[in-house]
């Protein structure tokens, strides 16, 4: 593992670069991309060093305004950014001798499957995509963990917080947060919540660059973004969507795959593992094991 820069525009990304051992190159590289509310050193670096054991070179970063990564202001979750950071990560490895340029693809979890699916749409260097536990985060905000609100509902959430971002920008006053996970889970959580809560706010995989914050500001790019948008049309490159069958969250990926149904130039294939809850697929080894498997094998037919 070895601790990066990686130049977007007037800012630099802060990532971490996976390389096979005693493997000689060029080899196919892979960009990983996080979770919303996570940092390169949780599931993204373990996707990323598991990958590169199966022969790939791999880069980990965090996002632009958060983790080590540059961007003002800090934590900003903006959907059209986390899509951006993408491509940077694309040049970034074009630049490496160890990598064949033409074998590029992306890998996203959670919220990093979202904008894995859109930076492919948009960036035809990336040659495949993978997506695990895969949220559209601009659907879940719209519609919710369970995807049974009404979108309209939203409105009002866009009304409430106009006042407090004109007066971070106007006054200079304390900007307002939101959380990502619920801070103290109950028993009416639900059951992935509660996880992602364990997952980010104990020892099994907390980091101090990961606050469970974002900026209130940050919903008004997310209830306006859609990772699906335009799937059907522009997402030709072979896809691997991989969740639980027990995920709460798996309506995203359902919702993903059928779109692409009606991509004749697509080709997509489900990974589904029985047992399998949200969360599970970001450190528990008989969830992640397969996973990496299957990518490894799924992007070697590319």
């Amino acid at each position: 593992m070895l601790p990066i820069s990686i130049l977007k525009g007037s800012i630099t990304l802060a990532g971490l670069l996976f390389q096979p051992q005693n493997v000689t190159g060029p080899l196919p590289g892979l960009v990983i991309i996080h979770p919303g509310g996570g940092v390169k050193e949780q599931t993204a670096s373990l996707y990323a060093e598991k990958l590169s054991q199966q022969g790939y070179v791999t880069v980990a970063y965090d996002a632009a305004h958060q983790g080590d990564s540059g961007g003002l202001p800090h934590f900003l979750e903006d959907p059209n950014s986390r899509v951006t950071d993408a491509s940077a990560v694309v040049d970034y490895l074009q630049t490496l001798g160890s990598v064949d340029p033409d074998r590029i693809a992306v890998v996203g979890i959670c919220a990093g499957g979202g904008y894995a699916a859109a930076a492919a749409k948009g960036d035809h260097r990336l040659k495949a995509v993978a997506t695990i536990s895969a949220v559209n985060i601009g659907d879940g905000n719209r519609e919710g963990w369970y995807g049974t609100d009404d979108a309209a509902s939203q409105i009002s959430v866009l009304e409430q917080i106009t006042g407090p971002i004109q007066a971070e920008d106007v006054n200079g006053t304390e900007p307002e947060y939101i959380n990502y996970v619920p801070p103290v889970p109950d028993e009416t959580t639900p059951y992935d919540l509660r996880d992602a809560a364990d997952y980010y706010l104990t020892p099994r995989a907390q980091h101090p660059n990961a606050r469970n914050i974002m900026l209130a500001r940050s919903l008004q790019t997310i209830l306006n973004f859609d990772a699906w948008d335009f799937a059907d049309l522009y997402l030709t490159q072979p896809m691997l969507i991989i969740y639980g069958d027990l995920a709460e969250s798996k309506w995203h990926s359902e919702r993903l795959y059928n779109k692409l149904q009606g991509n004749s130039t697509a080709r997509v294939n489900r990974y589904v593992l029985r047992g399998g809850h949200h969360v599970d697929f970001y450190d528990r080894p008989a969830y992640v094991n397969p996973s990496v498997q299957k990518i490894a094998d799924f992007f070697r037919q590319i």
